[in-house]
């Protein structure tokens, strides 16, 4: 890549990231007191400290778990379990609020239970799934878990003046990045010939990628602030970049939750179901999207026009279901809040549109993101916490620099 267009494009990123509209006021005429109530509201919805004893109860809404300990965790309530994905989902929602008390509580709990030993191959990642008193059930990783990790730390060392925060997202990325796999079987978190992050990074996992683990605004603010491997960051933006527009359907725009590295998707034969299909995973992709077309700007064209298609899907479809083969067919599941605000994020891409018809599709979806209450009950934390995301993004809550 040009290094004069490298640099330019990181430069703009910075900028961008410091500034984020809030689309609720600006779009639904909402005041900023009511945005700010409404976040406040979501906040003590699922982060109010709960009683372990009460996750699957009826209308119980927080997925927020304290220690005596001192520390506390995200469980996912649907299978009593606690997820890489949620704990470093909660640390970057504690951030972008300020809330401090909390981030330490998660990330004191990641660490402690999560985070592999030094003596281990796969020192420096986070395993992915465990029991909630922290014993580790799952093998390997997540690796969107370690995105989230390293960029709230970065974000926390910045919004509370601590460098400490940002020497330990530092310590995973170098740690991450320096493996042997074909000696320990564990290999990086990013493949270094194609620049795009691996599924898992085992024997089983790292020849294949998930889209919804691309997240191109995140690497461009490690390629702003990491202390080692900038240039291959800011190339690994573009690279991320790119997978999500050669992953989008042509005819509709949706995502596969799995996909080989040219965007292709990618049935893995491990898998309980059709990883070639829009099912879980990929609900995230709009807000990857549209996170990024707000906060670096880079490529917004392609974004806009891979949004319109999928957003022009789920209103044709009613927004009545929420999987589907990549070309619309064999519809089945429900339309979640998740999804609802992933969408939203991703129609932020069409505010701004020349034509009417756009506009007022992006209008529709941040409306219908608004009018969603945020879900309760056993199944409320994946499409609870995409939702709660997603209303950061949204309401212009959501910065990469502090």
């Amino acid at each position: 890549m040009n290094t004069r267009i490298l640099v330019s494009a990181i430069l703009l990123c910075s900028a961008l990231a410091s500034h984020a509209e809030n689309y609720f006021t600006t779009i639904l005429g909402k005041s900023e007191e009511e945005v700010e109530a409404r976040l406040d509201s979501v906040w003590h919805h699922f982060f109010t400290p709960a009683d372990i004893a009460r996750y699957d109860a009826d209308g119980e809404t927080s997925v927020y778990y304290e220690c005596p300990d001192g520390t506390a965790f995200v469980m996912d309530t649907g299978n009593n379990d606690v997820r890489s994905e949620g704990m470093s989902y909660g640390m970057m929602i504690s951030v972008q609020l300020g809330k401090r008390e909390q981030f330490d509580k998660l990330w004191q709990w990641s660490k402690r239970h999560m985070a592999y030993p030094a003596d281990s191959a796969w020192d420096g990642y986070f395993c992915w799934q465990c029991a909630p008193d922290g014993t580790k059930t799952g093998g390997s990783n997540a690796s969107d878990g370690e995105l989230y990790f390293v960029t709230s730390l970065f974000l926390a060392a910045e919004r509370w003046n601590e460098p400490a925060y940002a020497d330990e997202a530092n310590a995973i990325l170098h740690k991450t990045m320096h493996k042997n796999g074909a000696e320990s079987g564990v290999y990086n978190l990013f493949d270094r010939d194609n620049r795009m992050i691996t599924f898992v990074p085992d024997s089983m996992g790292y020849t294949f990628s998930d889209p919804s683990y691309h997240l191109p605004a995140f690497l461009d603010k490690w390629a702003r602030c990491a202390t080692s491997d900038r240039s291959f960051w800011a190339e690994a933006a573009t690279a991320a970049r790119r997978h999500l527009a050669a992953s989008a359907h042509p005819a509709t725009g949706l995502y596969p939750d799995y996909s080989l590295y040219d965007g292709s998707p990618y049935r893995w034969p491990h898998a309980g179901y059709d990883t070639s299909m829009y099912m879980y995973d990929a609900i995230r992709c709009p807000m990857n999207v549209g996170m990024d077309y707000n906060l670096c700007g880079a490529d917004r064209p392609a974004q806009a026009d891979a949004m319109r298609r999928l957003l022009r899907f789920f209103k044709d479809d009613g927004f009545a279901h929420g999987h589907f083969a990549l070309d619309g067919s064999g519809a089945s599941g429900g339309y979640s809040r998740g999804m609802a605000g992933a969408n939203a994020v991703g129609a932020t891409t069409l505010v701004h549109a020349d034509n009417e018809a756009d506009r007022l599709l992006a209008h529709e979806y941040i409306g219908r993101l608004w009018d969603a209450e945020p879900p309760s009950g056993k199944y409320r934390y994946y499409e609870g916490m995409v939702y709660f995301l997603s209303m950061l993004h949204v309401s212009g809550h959501f910065l990469l620099d502090f």
